[in-house]
């Protein structure tokens, strides 16, 4: 301020400062509050709350009978971008905190009674904030602070969040466990390899697949000799872009190993951890023998294959004759009982086209033959017939945000294929909702759709395998229908758009199921 401070009201001496915390206090209307205006507030409230504006360690204070708030610039972070802030400023605690005011209140009336401070250390408090209740982890300390009575006048709370580090801990605690768990699992090889020195350590069954003697060290030289020629290139690749800086850490891949005139197919899963500058200092991680599992899947989409070729081309004239019979109907009706059974014909032939065309559509992906139609057109539009397409009779309520118009180079069947599914899993997975929020928008170079129910929700450690081939989402001890190929052809044809598909889910909360694409046709073909 330019104002000399030797000139101003005593009281504003202890709110200089304090940043975006200090200027909200200064500008605060606190005589619509019971602690009314600051020339009126006591020295011990003033010069709390100057130590709590200018300190950079989180603090959060609460003042008189009604626990009137105030915390600081540190503190600020933790309500989060929507939500109490900046709200909580000046509000009592019982109205700013009522999802965990049963467990907060104890700890200030104890504080206030003359209790002792309480500490409290990793302690999972949820709170309300990004528009969600949100699980979060605290340290903090709860202290009293005594007025001119002698008497406590408020509580001070010195905290920290500690969310990050307890996830951590936790996702620490949960690879520890898997991978205990595959060591103990005699048909499992286990590996670590240290990526600053190479040094590469293995179970007896590892060294058993890769040609070792059970009493010699692993060298990682020999171990990428026992792999197969044809795989050492990307099996490399595959190592290098986890153990990379920035990566996710995250390995899995599947090829083959020769040892000792043995032909094994295995597929490896593991994690690299890395230090605070990034760098990797551990890899490890687990290999299964899958030569069975992935014969068998040969065969499985060798049978597709025939199977669907073989059974479209007679269902393909029955769709047709069943167009002539509907017509026919129109003209000499008969009886009332031909259209009923005509529709459910029709409505069932087309489930079954649908699914067998899901089944082709995989023969094409791992044949590498699912070509693209690029294409310009209007997006926002191709999302408004599908879900005309799949909602006739309205039952279903949808909301259109964002773009109202957005064009895009893209293949419109394929696209539609997408949408068709994503909109489809809304209404199977919400038997209870009838509203759907599809949004729209755009940056320079990527156009984005969001698909959001308000259904059941998907178990967390279900998301992880949501885009696999085959994979159902069964909830409640409820299976739905399907053939757990629709998200995997999905995901194939956003993939060969060179975008992004993924989800976000809570359970019991819905699910938002969203995908990327680049407006432009610079596209990878």
């Amino acid at each position: 301020m330019s104002k000399d401070i030797s000139t101003q009201p005593l009281y504003l001496h202890y709110l200089q400062g304090g940043g975006e915390m200090g200027k909200l206090t200064r500008e605060y209307d606190w005589s619509n509050t019971v602690l009314g205006n600051p020339e009126g507030w006591s020295q011990s409230l003033l010069t709390t709350i100057g130590i709590l504006l200018n300190s950079r360690f989180p603090m959060f204070l609460w003042w008189g009978q009604d626990l009137i708030q105030f915390y600081n610039d540190a503190y600020r972070p933790s309500l989060g971008n929507n939500g109490k802030h900046p709200t909580a400023l000046g509000q009592r605690g019982i109205d700013c905190w009522p999802e965990i005011w049963p467990v907060i209140e104890p700890l200030i009336d104890k504080v206030l009674a003359g209790g002792e401070s309480s500490w409290s250390e990793n302690q999972l408090i949820p709170i309300y904030r990004n528009d969600k209740l949100e699980d979060v982890y605290w340290t903090f300390s709860y202290s009293a602070v005594i007025d001119e009575t002698g008497k406590p006048g408020g509580v001070l709370v010195t905290c920290n969040e500690t969310t990050e580090q307890v996830n951590a801990y936790n996702a620490i605690q949960n690879a520890k466990n898997e991978l205990e768990f595959a060591i103990e699992a005699a048909d499992l090889g286990t590996w670590d390899l240290n990526p600053k020195t190479n040094r590469f350590i293995g179970n007896h069954r590892l060294k058993e697949w890769f040609g070792v003697a059970g009493d010699e060290e692993v060298d990682l030289n020999n171990a990428i000799t026992a792999i197969a020629e044809e795989d050492r290139e990307r099996v490399a690749e595959a190592i290098n872009k986890a153990i990379a800086k920035g990566s996710d850490g995250n390995y899995n891949i599947t090829y083959t190993i020769h040892s000792e005139g043995t032909r094994r197919i295995v597929e490896a899963t593991g994690r690299a951890k890395f230090d605070a500058n990034g760098d990797a200092y551990q890899f490890s991680g687990i290999i299964q023998d899958v030569t069975e599992e992935y014969q068998l899947q040969v065969r499985k989409d060798e049978f597709i294959s025939v199977a669907s070729h073989e059974l479209k081309t007679p269902i393909t004239s029955l769709s047709a004759s069943i167009q002539i019979l509907q017509k026919l109907v129109k003209t000499n009706p008969g009886s009332d009982k031909v259209p009923v059974f005509v529709n459910k014909a029709s409505n069932n032939l087309s489930k079954l086209i649908h699914l067998l065309d899901d089944l082709l559509n995989v023969t094409k992906i791992q044949q590498g033959q699912l070509a693209l139609n690029i294409n310009r057109f209007d997006l926002v539009d191709l999302i408004k017939d599908s879900c005309e397409h799949i909602n006739p009779l309205n039952e279903y309520e949808f909301v259109f945000i964002g773009d109202t118009q957005l064009m895009i180079y893209a293949d419109y069947r394929r696209i539609d294929q997408v949408m068709v599914n994503l909109i489809g899993n809304a209404i199977k997975y919400s038997p209870q909702s009838k509203r759907i929020e599809i949004t729209v928008f755009h940056d320079d170079e990527t156009a984005t759709v969001s698909v959001r129910d308000f259904g059941i929700g998907i178990n967390p450690q279900k998301l992880p395998h949501l885009f696999d081939r085959y994979y159902r989402v069964d909830a409640f001890g409820h299976q739905f229908s399907g053939l757990g190929l629709g998200l995997y052809i999905s995901a194939e044809i956003i993939a060969r758009h060179n975008g992004k598909i993924g989800v976000d889910s809570t359970v019991g909360n819905g699910s938002n199921f969203w995908f990327n694409l680049p407006i432009d046709d610079k596209l990878n073909l």
